[in-house]
């Protein structure tokens, strides 16, 4: 999970050098933001897996179970975070959006590197 961290870090410090480039430093907050609700979003996937690994010691359907409501809580915050950003404190969408994509792709694809 550290090497998925790292590579998303470098991703979001990309993200946010084209933001700025392309748009000025009016763009570095929100492609900040939208790098950060992924990483935040890495984390606590990290998080609750490993959870259900020590739960399906004992209960393999509490295990299940975990991950279920885990999947539930990451969507919800990612909902709450983009609203919150792009409606709340009116970031530029094309940056926080285009910087938490790039994240999230880079997240998906060294999963299923590493799935294969």
């Amino acid at each position: 999970m550290r090497s998925v961290l790292i590579i998303q870090a470098i991703l979001i410090l990309a993200g946010i050098a084209v933001s700025r480039f392309y748009q000025g430093d009016v763009a570095l907050l929100p492609a900040f933001y939208g790098g950060a609700i992924a990483l935040a979003n890495t984390m606590l996937l990290s998080r609750r897996v490993a959870q259900a690994g020590e739960i399906a010691k004992t209960s393999p359907q509490q295990s299940v179970n975990a991950l279920y409501f885990g999947v539930v809580q990451r969507f919800v915050f990612v909902l709450v975070a983009l609203g919150f950003g792009l409606g709340f404190l009116k970031l530029a969408p094309v940056p926080l959006l285009g910087t938490f994509m790039i994240a999230q792709l880079a997240y998906m694809l060294m999963g299923t590197r590493q799935a294969g």
